[in-house]
């Protein structure tokens, strides 16, 4: 308890009625303060058992005393929002010994450790869902959205690495944590329904602070992540409503947690049977080379791209035929939605061909065999847009997404519409040097890399191979806008030049 109160003004000097209310102030205040007391014990018993989860059961950090006893007040601070306390506890490093290096993992140990991964983003998403039903702020919401997005990329690109020795989980799980402590510190001071009873979210907090201190203090702590650990971190926050398990991953579409991050404002898909039927009536044009002329006014693009992969008897018509559904799905979505603003109307049809040409090559499919496949890269992202079930579950239809070129391309333009008005607009990427056109590198850069590389563009440290994607993305984009057809040759092996009419 406070031995004594020291009054200032906020400039730290004495005013001139300092010292009376100094007097008051000790007289009255100071011995109510004497007499409060805030019980920790549940959150410092719970915290204790996080640590010996994460260190180990068999390393004895305290002998005969638990963290409430380990524990002491290191300072005490009076703010708008209440009392801040600064909490120190002791922790020993492990006996060092002379021990072998852990054998390599064999490949059924690797694939549980890719399990842990699978339990960190399932960690992840419960307690970022859960701090997002805590707060009714769109702009925190959307930054708690962005951390969990960058969060499945770095998972996602983790899991293309074949080496037993290399451990991602501890890194992904700091970086994480460091992108959203700021965070949480700003929902303490809001209203967070279901988060103050019991001190919640000041003990998830702390419990993860305590995870980056011991990491902090170096190998010999012992720290590790492991499942159990973050169920007891996740049991912090959510106590009884944390889930027994993180995995395995739900993967079907999960309308509130579309509502949550505002997908549900726009419809998950825009074709209807009358848009279909819209789209087909325009498709006259570049059907004919596959379907009689009776049939060709009534199917549309993506009917006729069922089952079609490229190839070089076929090439030219089948790029027209994409550029056509790319086209209609632009406009169609702009139709149905608006959300983007007058000024990037018109660059979201460039966008979206430029996007797809640079993502596939305006491939929803490949040739296996002699048998068409869906466009699968090492990392997992599908079809024409190279959208990631890993990073988008919950949003999109994962097996549609594989099935239907249509619902790829229409999830592709609501990904790249959400960079561009949720993140590049409200982050002011236009009132950069280089204006308007920022919002178009920017939206670029989110949508290949994740909403973290949203400005990598114009940062200098940009390493050189995302530098390279983002110049040769605003080559095909620049080209396309001015109604040209994109670099053919890099992507496909061909003889002569395509031109438009």
């Amino acid at each position: 308890m406070p031995a004594a109160i020291e009054l200032s003004r906020p400039d730290s000097t004495p005013g001139l009625l300092s010292k009376p209310v100094q007097l008051i102030a000790d007289a009255l205040v100071l011995p109510r303060m004497k007499r409060v007391q805030i019980d920790l014990a549940g959150p410092l018993n719970s915290l204790d058992g996080l640590i010996e989860q994460m260190i180990g059961p068999g390393n004895d950090q305290g002998g005969e005393l638990s963290l409430i006893q380990r524990t002491h007040i290191t300072r005490l601070q009076i703010e708008e929002t209440g009392l801040r306390a600064w909490l120190a506890f002791q922790v020993r490093a492990s006996e060092t010994t002379d021990q072998a290096p852990e054998p390599t993992l064999d490949k059924s140990e690797f694939a549980q450790w890719q399990t842990l991964e699978d339990e960190l983003d399932g960690f992840l998403t419960t307690i970022i869902s859960a701090l997002a039903y805590s707060t009714e702020s769109r702009a925190l919401r959307l930054e708690l959205l962005a951390v969990l997005l960058d969060a499945r990329h770095a998972i996602a690109e983790a899991l293309t690495v074949d080496d037993p020795e290399y451990d991602p989980v501890r890194e992904l799980f700091l970086t994480t944590w460091d992108r959203l402590r700021p965070l949480m510190s700003e929902l303490e001071g809001m209203e967070t329904p279901g988060l103050e009873v019991d001190f919640k979210l000041a003990a998830f907090i702390a419990g993860g602070d305590a995870l980056r201190a011991l990491d902090a203090l170096g190998p010999e702590y012992g720290f590790e992540i492991n499942r159990d650990g973050l169920r007891r971190l996740a049991r912090l926050l959510l106590a009884e409503a944390a889930p027994p398990s993180f995995t395995p991953l739900p993967l079907e579409v999960d309308p509130e947690f579309r509502d949550l991050f505002g997908f549900n404002a726009k419809d998950e898909t825009v074709f209807t049977p009358e848009l279909t039927e819209q789209i087909s009536s325009g498709f006259g044009r570049v059907g004919s080379w596959l379907f009689p002329a009776a049939h060709a006014e009534s199917i549309s693009p993506a009917e006729a791209l069922k089952g079609l992969v490229p190839r070089q008897d076929n090439l030219n018509d089948y790029l027209e035929l994409v550029d056509s559904l790319l086209q209609e799905q632009s406009s169609a979505w702009l139709t149905n939605n608006d959300g983007v603003p007058d000024m990037m109307a018109e660059r979201l049809d460039p966008l979206v061909r430029a996007t797809a040409w640079k993502e596939s090559c305006w491939r929803q499919l490949v040739d296996a065999g002699g048998e068409p496949k869906v466009l699968r890269s090492a990392g997992g992202a599908v079809g024409m847009m190279q959208i990631n079930g890993r990073v988008w579950r919950k949003v999109y239809d994962l097996d549609r997404l594989v099935d239907e070129v249509d619902y790829n391309v229409n999830a592709g333009i609501d990904i790249l519409t959400h960079y561009m008005v949720d993140y590049a607009i409200r982050k002011g990427e236009h009132e950069q040097p280089g204006g308007e056109d920022n919002l178009v590198k920017a939206t670029y850069a989110a949508y290949n890399g994740g909403p973290g590389q949203l400005a990598r563009y114009r940062r200098e440290d940009t390493p050189a191979q995302l530098k390279a994607i983002d110049y040769e993305f605003w080559r095909h984009y620049t080209t396309i806008k001015e109604d040209k057809w994109p670099d053919i040759s890099s992507c496909y092996a061909v003889g002569g030049v395509m031109t438009r009419d």
